[in-house]
């Protein structure tokens, strides 16, 4: 029985993210952790197809207006300029056994090896709240298990979450919360409810950097 209700993520650092938050991606990819465990780590922007993605959110998630309810995350922020760096260790260059002939050296100009230090804009929140409508013990179940982080460079600790609340309300927010929009929806779901709304291409499935499955959509502000 699908409920509604708040997945509140109480956040421990920073995080890493230009775009916004859409829960039913992060389900997403906690169902893929559990189906294929290590090899999730294996590498490579993979992602599921249509009828994948739905054999995996359709059990555990309602949908309206062509899209999963779920919204995206929601919280009062601080927002900061951090950095990440990549950098060749050149100390321990006399291991290597160079193939080619000339000169001995790794390149961290150009290629594979080249050295980075670029700004990275994080965003410090106390909470991350999300509006779903769902089956609450399941989704619980996969977020407290497979999802101790949310946006990018989890690797360097940003987006690292303290514990996962969840909150039973009345209402469905997840997709309209006072007639403004939760989510991305496809604008000619909603026509009789457009006002004066941000609309762009939209992906209408996780995880939302694909670039199939796309649509003209209301987005939120």
């Amino acid at each position: 029985m699908f409920k509604n209700f708040k997945a509140v993520a109480h956040m421990k650092s920073p995080i890493a993210t230009i775009d916004p938050i859409i829960l039913d991606a992060i389900l997403s990819a906690a169902k893929a952790k559990e189906i294929l465990q290590e090899e999730f780590y294996s590498g490579g922007n993979k992602y599921g197809t249509k009828e994948m993605i739905e054999g995996m959110l359709d059990p555990i998630l309602d949908k309206k207006y062509g899209v999963y309810c779920t919204s995206i995350g929601i919280g009062d922020n601080r927002e900061s300029v951090s950095s990440w760096a990549k950098r060749w260790d050149d100390k321990d260059e006399d291991f290597i056994k160079f193939k080619s002939k000339g000169k001995q050296r790794v390149d961290a100009g150009a290629g594979h090896f080249k050295n980075y230090h670029m700004p990275l804009v994080t965003k410090s929140y106390k909470t991350i709240t999300f509006y779903v409508r769902g089956n609450l013990e399941e989704i619980e179940r996969l977020l407290k298990n497979y999802i101790f982080y949310l946006g990018k460079k989890s690797s360097q600790g940003f987006g690292q979450i303290k514990e996962w609340e969840f909150l039973g309300i009345e209402q469905d927010y997840s997709i309209w919360k006072n007639e403004k929009p939760m989510r991305p929806i496809p604008a000619d779901k909603c026509k009789e409810i457009i006002k004066e709304f941000t609309i762009r291409q939209h992906p209408v499935i996780p995880p939302y950097w694909r670039k199939d499955n796309m649509e003209l959509c209301v987005v939120p502000q």
